[in-house]
């Protein structure tokens, strides 16, 4: 019986040292996963702030590009307007230009009686016409 007793007393012994072991192995493991914790706490807590800090210039960044995107708008249709106002006014000079037929028979190559005779012209006013709007070519 002494025997037994001895034998129980060993594997209990045994038992409390492995049971000592595994706590000592928790316990070790428990703090290694609280560092662990805290240093991606730590990460996440960094990268909500550059999130942040990312999501405050990309408004920043979309209300200059709505800005110039509008004042684009506006210079576009001053654009528009203006070009619409150079041909009405090229239009309405060509047209209405009181030598504007006379300029195209000299470009056509009439000569200074021609403008005389067809357009009641002077000589002077025929002349003038040849100099400015006739070939350039010399004799």
């Amino acid at each position: 019986m002494n025997n037994l007793l001895m034998i129980a007393l060993i594997v209990e012994g045994a038992a409390i040292a492995i049971m000592l072991v595994a706590l000592f192995w928790l316990a070790r493991t428990l703090l290694k996963l609280k560092h662990d914790y805290h240093v991606l706490n730590d990460i996440v807590h960094g990268n909500t702030n550059d999130i942040a800090g990312l999501c405050s210039a990309a408004l920043t960044v979309d209300s200059r590009i709505a800005t110039v995107d509008s004042k684009i708008a506006v210079a576009d249709e001053h654009l528009d307007d203006l070009a619409a106002k150079i041909a009405e006014v090229g239009q309405h000079d060509q047209s209405s230009h009181p030598y504007s037929g006379d300029i195209r028979k000299v470009r056509s190559g009439a000569s200074v009686d021609e403008l005389m005779q067809n357009s009641g012209l002077s000589h002077d006013e025929a002349a003038l016409l040849i100099r400015l709007h006739g070939s350039k070519t010399k004799p």
